[in-house]
């Protein structure tokens, strides 16, 4: 139905899943580098603990990282973004410390919980790439990576996020 000049939709759109491999062939640097330091940080081991990053060995890499705590509760997974980098809030906004359900829409959230779901099935770094779709930013593509991080060691309760973000114009990422 048409009311002047806009659309008027029922619901919020459903937008497609963040498309995840196994195969970490990274174009970014940033991002390889990234899930290099997280293989690292593994050390032969299923994840690393959130104790093993430690921010002041990657600095350069700080603007591209979030870290996510995974809650289930009642069947219903949450991610919520304990430290999120400038250049990923730059696209997204501001996401630090905040439920994503109250500066997100539900669509982005959808996306982002599909991804977190895939981790847990997947128990591995996952490499993702594609167009941003958040608020018109579909001109930006992203690479990102997605790697499992655990509180204790007993479970996967955290992920490692490494992102960044280009222009379909740029030839050469580094």
């Amino acid at each position: 139905m048409l009311t002047g000049p806009h659309r008027a939709w029922q619901g919020a759109p459903v937008l497609p899943p963040i498309v995840l491999e196994t195969e970490l062939k990274f174009e970014m640097a940033g991002v390889r580098e990234g899930c290099a330091y997280w293989q690292a940080k593994a050390a032969g081991r299923e994840m690393p603990l959130h104790a093993d990053i430690r921010p002041e060995e990657i600095p350069r890499l700080l603007p591209y990282i979030c870290l996510f705590d995974i809650r289930r509760a009642d069947g219903i997974l949450d991610i919520f973004p304990r430290l999120a980098g400038t250049k990923f809030e730059e696209v997204f906004g501001s996401i630090h410390n905040r439920a994503l359900d109250t500066v997100l829409p539900p669509e982005i959230v959808a996306r982002w919980n599909g991804a977190a779901k895939r981790l847990i099935e997947l128990r591995r770094p996952l490499r993702g790439a594609g167009e941003v779709l958040h608020e018109g930013k579909t001109f930006m593509r992203f690479e990102l990576a997605l790697a499992p991080l655990s509180k204790t060691g007993a479970e996967l309760d955290m992920m490692f996020l490494i992102c960044q973000f280009a222009l379909p114009s740029d030839s050469a990422i580094a």
